[in-house]
């Protein structure tokens, strides 16, 4: 595929609006399993691309949550939001 059919190719797509990238401190996580959980939690509550690390005890999604729910998926897996 030549250069000018890549371009017909995608000249009919919309771009997508890039998701804004939300990061909270969570205070209780200690290994991987509290990670899974932890991403597991905001991903059922409409996040996506979830991501924590227990040892920085930073968490990263992306979506619209707003901050009462992400403290309620935070809370419900038996973390605190720092």
């Amino acid at each position: 595929m030549g250069l000018k059919d890549l371009f017909a190719a995608h000249a009919g797509v919309e771009d997508k609006a890039v998701a804004e990238t939300h990061t909270v401190h969570v205070d209780g996580m200690h290994c991987n399993a509290c990670e899974k959980r932890m991403c597991m939690a905001l991903e059922e509550r409409g996040a996506t691309n979830a991501q924590a690390n227990h040892e920085t005890g930073l968490v990263t999604y992306e979506g619209d949550l707003d901050a009462a729910t992400v403290a309620e998926a935070v809370a419900s897996v038996g973390f605190e939001l720092a």
